[in-house]
């Protein structure tokens, strides 16, 4: 049970963090793309691979504190759900390129942010 208390802990401060920083990103996007949703969604791909490998090296035997931070925090903070939504928002509003670079920005840089994350922890743990 401590352990759905660390995940509903850490998904409700994702959340809100993901709609207080959508809302700032938002007030300076003019443009149809979802510039706040993929900015997001990398910084938090980002946060996940560094969290998961500083966490697996310093904290192997913390489970609530991986729960916490990485299935609560980020889990509330990036979104898969309003991604698959705006990109299919774009193409039915005849956006069809704007939808197409929606999901190649997203998988290319997200995964590319998780990657850049685990890096760099790995050369922060080195040091």
């Amino acid at each position: 049970m401590l352990n759905v208390l660390a995940v509903g802990c850490g998904g409700f401060l994702g959340a809100a963090s993901r709609y207080l920083l959508s809302i700032f990103i938002n007030r300076y996007n003019t443009s149809a793309f979802p510039v706040s949703t993929l900015l997001i969604n990398i910084l938090g791909s980002f946060l996940i691979g560094l969290l998961t490998e500083i966490l697996m090296v310093q904290f192997p035997d913390n489970k609530k504190l991986q729960l916490f931070l990485t299935t609560g925090i980020l889990g509330g903070f990036t979104t898969f759900s309003t991604f698959s939504l705006e990109t299919i928002n774009l193409y039915q509003s005849g956006n069809t390129a704007l939808s197409v670079l929606n999901i190649i920005l997203s998988i290319v840089f997200c995964i590319g942010g998780a990657v850049l994350g685990r890096i760099l922890a790995k050369m922060l743990i080195n040091l």
